[in-house]
């Protein structure tokens, strides 16, 4: 990603929403590092784009990785 946004100016806009490991790990502590990058993967692949990225998003990636 930062290779991407170096291609840009540094006055140009832009906006992003980023979410780390230990935002995931604030909703489930027990979370390995390969549940994380799973769900994070899900998250990806299965938010509603009208919606985006949110807690609730991201708890749903967590209980489908966890077979909750």
């Amino acid at each position: 990603m930062a290779s991407h946004l170096l291609q840009y100016p540094a006055d140009t806009l832009c906006l992003s929403s980023l979410w780390f490991e230990d935002d995931f790990l604030s909703l489930d502590d027990t979370l390995t590092p390969d549940e994380i990058a799973q769900a994070m993967d899900v998250a990806d692949d299965r938010h509603d784009a009208c919606i985006g990225l949110n807690w609730d998003s991201l708890q749903a990636a967590i209980d489908y990785v966890k077979g909750d």
